[in-house]
């Protein structure tokens, strides 16, 4: 089933969200920060949960992962996003086969590098095979 991961969004924000996707008929899931080193995977049930997850501390940031949705489904996610006025995640990421091993904490690195990279205008991924 289509999923939407929230991290960090225990408030009104990650309530509205979760109206959205109600609406838009996909699961939306809150993960607790400790499950914040459990590969993608884990989380969504695709593969066995990791015994020795990383342990890190929580992180301030707010996450959002879809999985399993399709390009209309995720459209319609982000338009209506803007629609209904709720506040952007910075962080946003779509589940593929690179990074569905990754932990929250991978992630959101990757993330965060990406996105400094885009604000000063580079391409943090030409030339490297993900």
């Amino acid at each position: 089933m289509p999923t939407v991961l929230l991290y960090n969004l225990e408030n009104d924000k990650g309530r509205k969200i979760k109206a959205l996707c109600l609406t838009l008929k996909l699961r939306a899931r809150s993960v607790l920060p400790e499950d914040f080193g459990q590969p993608l995977n884990g989380v969504l049930g695709l593969a066995p949960r990791a015994e020795t997850a990383e342990a890190g501390k929580a992180f301030p940031d707010e996450l959002l992962v879809m999985a399993g949705l399709s390009s209309h489904q995720m459209n319609q996610l982000l338009q209506d996003f803007r629609r209904k006025k709720i506040p952007p995640v910075e962080l946003k990421a779509v589940l593929t086969a690179s990074n569905g091993g990754w932990n929250a904490y991978q992630l959101r690195d990757e993330l965060k590098r990406e996105h400094e990279a885009m604000l000063r205008g580079e391409n943090l991924h030409e030339g490297r095979n993900l």
